[in-house]
């Protein structure tokens, strides 16, 4: 075994239903702001538009999921395994891996992590005799636990039999420069962000714009009995409608501050990348000084 040799999770039906979730959750977002559009302003026009954004985490989460799924990878080389699923990475030397078997040889069923679902079988337990156990995971049927000092990680190789004998064969031979231990996780990758001043000065501002735009506006509708929001093709101002549609504007603002963040940080973790992350993140911060601005010449 001279060189690496690459193995990847089970994806289909984890690709599926992420897949599938993220278009629902999308769908039923634009639904319901759309609805809102059509509707008369109101408690349900409120109701209708508070569902457009709360459907927009568990979609980001979905997409996530199904991307981080999509770039999964377990390396294994003469000097040790890498695991990489999405911002979560870890790098183990040969050396300290002490065994690797199925699943099925513990002779009882392995509990799963929390909210574990076909394609995102992530997360920790701890057993009393098995110690912390973490999942990086996409099935059960597959899965293999490979033992370390510290913790046992649960696998899911596509091939799970072939990757045995590839373990195998690279114990037999030893390792000539072992991997440097490195761990990974979403939290370190978050923290590295709010480290870069730059970018966490663009992620406040455009947070503090969008929640100065929601208070404005609240101020704003007691104050109009109603409210023109654009112009037709002939250049002339829309029929005016109820005041309660000025939400309409925050609204926008946050699907805005919410896409720009979740884009910028694709972008972030490559450097040669991150000047795309700020300017997505500046237009974080355009979008709701703009619409402050048209609420203020509203109100004057």
């Amino acid at each position: 075994m001279t060189t690496e040799t690459v193995f990847q999770p089970p994806r289909q039906t984890g690709l599926l239903i992420h897949g599938g979730l993220a278009i629902l959750l999308l769908g039923g977002s634009a639904v319901s702001l759309i609805a809102a559009l059509n509707r008369e302003a109101g408690s349900y026009f409120v109701l209708l538009l508070l569902l457009s954004l709360g459907l927009l985490p568990p979609a980001a989460l979905a997409v996530y999921r199904g991307y981080a799924l999509l770039q999964a990878s377990y390396t294994l080389e003469r000097d040790g395994l890498r695991l990489r699923w999405g911002l979560r990475g870890e790098d183990i030397p040969l050396s300290e891996i002490e065994w690797v078997r199925p699943a099925t040889d513990l002779g009882y069923h392995l509990p799963l992590p929390p909210f574990a679902i076909p394609g995102a079988i992530l997360g920790k337990y701890t057993l009393k005799d098995l110690g912390v156990v973490e999942f990086i995971a996409s099935e059960t049927t597959t899965l293999l636990l490979v033992a370390t000092p510290e913790r046992i990680f649960a696998i899911s190789p596509e091939d799970p039999n072939r990757f045995m004998r590839n373990f195998q064969r690279a114990m037999e031979l030893g390792s000539l420069t072992p991997l440097e231990s490195h761990s990974t996780v979403p939290a370190a990758f978050l923290q590295r962000i709010w480290a870069d001043r730059a970018a966490r000065y663009m992620l406040m501002a455009g947070l503090g714009l969008t929640l100065i735009l929601f208070i404005l506006t609240g101020i704003a509708i007691p104050s109009l009995n109603n409210v023109s929001l654009g112009y037709d093709l002939n250049a002339q101002p829309l029929e005016p409608a109820a005041p309660e549609r000025l939400l309409l504007l925050p609204t926008l603002a946050a699907m805005t501050l919410t896409g720009d963040l979740i884009l910028g940080m694709y972008f972030y973790r490559k450097v040669h990348h991150r000047p795309a992350a700020y300017l997505l993140w500046s237009s974080g911060i355009i979008t709701p000084a703009l619409l402050i601005v048209a609420v203020l010449i509203i109100l004057i």
